[in-house]
C-alpha cells in the first residue's frame, strides 16, 4: 500500500474521532498516467462516517449535503485531505445505512440506479448467489432445474458484467429496462468486436 494512504485512512479516522466534515480533491488517471483532477479541482466536502475495504482498495463512505445521499470516494485517489472541524451531516442516515447490504448491490464501488432486479438460475447457482447477496436472499423454484431470486443491486455496467460473466446460467428477468440495458451493452460489445 502507498504511503499516502496511510495518511488518507489517519485523517479521515481523525475526522470521524472528531465529529469534522472534511474537505479534499479528487482525481482520476488518463492515459499519459497523469492526475487529472475531477470538478475542475474544486473542493468536495462530506461528512466522513466510515471506511471500506473492497476488491483491494480502501474507500470512504461519506454524506454529501449537497446531494442529499451517502457516497463512495477511492481513499488513494482522494488528495490534500483537510479536516473542517464543522460539523458532520447525515447523522440519521448514516444510522439507517447497512454497509454490509450496501457492499453486496454495489458491484466493484461501482454505483449506478439502485433497482430491484429479477434472476432466473439455474440450480447450480445457489451458491454463487447466497455468496454474493447473503443468505437472507429468497430463491423462489421454477422448475426442477431453475429457481428465481430478487436481488437489490446498484445497476452498473461492472454488475451486468458479473451476469455476463455468469453465463447461460443466468438471466436477468425483470425489469424490462435492465433487460434493455443488457442487451444495449451486449450490442456494444458486439460492435466493439465486430460481430
Amino acid at each position: 500500500m502507498n504511503e499516502g494512504i496511510y495518511y488518507n485512512v489517519d485523517k479521515i479516522h481523525m475526522a470521524i474521532s472528531e465529529n469534522s466534515r472534511i474537505t479534499f480533491q479528487y482525481f482520476q488517471w488518463d492515459i499519459y498516467k497523469k492526475m487529472v483532477l475531477r470538478k475542475n479541482g474544486a473542493l468536495y466536502e462530506v461528512s466522513p462516517w466510515a471506511l471500506s475495504w473492497d476488491d483491494e482498495n480502501y474507500y470512504l463512505i461519506a454524506f454529501d449535503s449537497d446531494e442529499d445521499k451517502i457516497k463512495h470516494f477511492r481513499v488513494d485517489k482522494m488528495l490534500h485531505i483537510e479536516v473542517t472541524g464543522e460539523k458532520r451531516e447525515g447523522k440519521e442516515r448514516f444510522r439507517e445505512f447497512d454497509m454490509a447490504a450496501y457492499a453486496k448491490k454495489t458491484f466493484g464501488m461501482f454505483g449506478g440506479a439502485e433497482q430491484t432486479v429479477k434472476l432466473l438460475c439455474e440450480n447450480s447457482f445457489a451458491g454463487v448467489m447466497i455468496d454474493r447477496f447473503g443468505n437472507e436472499i429468497f430463491m423462489v423454484p421454477v422448475d426442477a432445474s431453475h429457481f428465481t431470486v430478487n436481488v437489490n443491486v446498484s445497476v452498473s455496467k461492472q454488475f451486468l458484467a458479473w451476469i455476463f460473466a455468469l453465463g447461460e446460467g443466468v438471466k436477468i428477468v425483470e425489469p424490462e429496462t435492465v433487460i434493455g440495458q443488457m442487451k444495449e451493452e451486449a450490442k456494444r460489445l458486439m460492435k466493439q468486436y465486430d460481430v
